[in-house]
């Protein structure tokens, strides 16, 4: 095999061969010639025995939801239905050539989606310390005790910190719309990772990203701040109705812009809306709605523009149409993993 044939950065390589090898060591028809095969590949230094540990805490962390997701006979029904879908033998060796590539890639990403359905579907995490959350493909709202409204979209959750002196509330996960009460004795303030969003009596979404929060306001005026910390020279910033900013641990506060309200509001109405937008942010939204997970395995692909308006309760059918429109091969490995190619 080629070193194009393999992920772009050396650890995603081998943490792709290390889940490769975990798969055969628990496909149920594992030989003698694999475990000594499969030792022999983590000596072969550090990060190769990392990469497998990590691998392996994945696979062990997954345990609670094996059974429902892969029944019933875990990795070894991965590997069949792999094989009956892909029609390539997954009995050789991982590194035999660029076709079986694709089906340990398809591995890869199976286990990747148990995984996903572990930490974050299941929301475990969320509902033990959050006052108020959703699950994926769910919303809500609430009044608090102040008369604000807090919507929260798919799969978010906060804290309430109310005091006499401020209406505190803690962004744990997800994207939420906060239409605020006015009350210039007590400010309303979020707190989303280092940041501090303050409003007094405005609209407003604040949406908890991986590495970064975006704040955008609908109506009224909002303060967004953060630590003036690695010589940033620019740490807080006032937004107006249509402005949006974002700002990240590593990456600072970014520049103020102006945003189409209409698109940024559309899952208030039941709808996503994408103008001219990669396929790959695409994919990430619908992912947030939609049980289950969709991976895409072709870099051109990712960077497709993508226009259309699909409803919330018919993303399946969204997912049909991008597939018929876009020249791709996709890969539907049962109603919880679809691969694009």
């Amino acid at each position: 095999m080629s070193s194009t044939d393999y992920p772009d950065s050396e650890q995603d390589r081998l943490e792709a061969e290390a889940v490769t090898w975990l798969v055969r060591l628990t496909s149920g028809e594992t030989t003698e010639n694999d475990r000594r095969a499969a030792d022999s590949w983590r000596r072969q230094s550090l990060a190769h025995q990392r990469a497998f540990e990590k691998a392996s805490r994945i696979w062990d962390g997954m345990e609670p939801l094996r059974d429902s997701l892969i029944s019933p006979d875990r990795s070894g029904e991965v590997c069949r239905q792999l094989q009956q879908t892909i029609g390539d033998s997954l009995s050789t060796s991982p590194y035999n050539g660029r076709q079986n590539w694709w089906a340990w890639k398809a591995i890869v990403a199976a286990l990747a989606v148990l995984a996903l359905s572990y930490t974050l579907q299941s929301d475990f995490l969320n509902n033990w310390r959050a006052d108020y959350s959703t699950g994926t493909g769910e919303q809500a709202t609430w009044e608090l005790t102040d008369g604000s409204i807090v919507q929260l979209n798919t799969h978010a959750a906060v804290n309430l910190a109310y005091s006499p002196k401020i209406r505190g509330v803690d962004l744990l996960d997800g994207e939420v719309a906060f239409r605020v009460a006015k009350d210039s004795s007590r400010p309303f303030i979020v707190q989303a990772n280092q940041g501090t969003i303050r409003a007094v009596g405005t609209e407003f979404f604040v949406y908890k990203l991986d590495h970064s929060v975006r704040v955008t306001v609908i109506e009224g005026v909002v303060d967004v701040s953060i630590p003036p910390w690695h010589g940033r020279s620019n740490s807080s910033a006032r937004l107006q109705a249509g402005q949006s900013v974002q700002f990240g641990d590593d990456s600072g506060l970014g520049e103020v812009k102006k945003v189409d309200l209409h698109v940024v509001t559309a899952w208030q109405r039941g709808r996503l809306i994408f103008e001219a937008v990669p396929l790959t942010e695409v994919v990430e939204e619908i992912n947030r709605y939609r049980s289950g997970h969709i991976v895409i395995f072709n870099d051109t692909l990712r960077e497709h523009l993508v226009n259309g308006v699909f409803d919330l309760d018919g993303l399946d059918s969204a997912v049909t149409t991008i597939e018929r429109s876009l020249p791709m091969t996709s890969l539907h490995l049962t109603d919880r993993l679809i691969i694009l190619q």
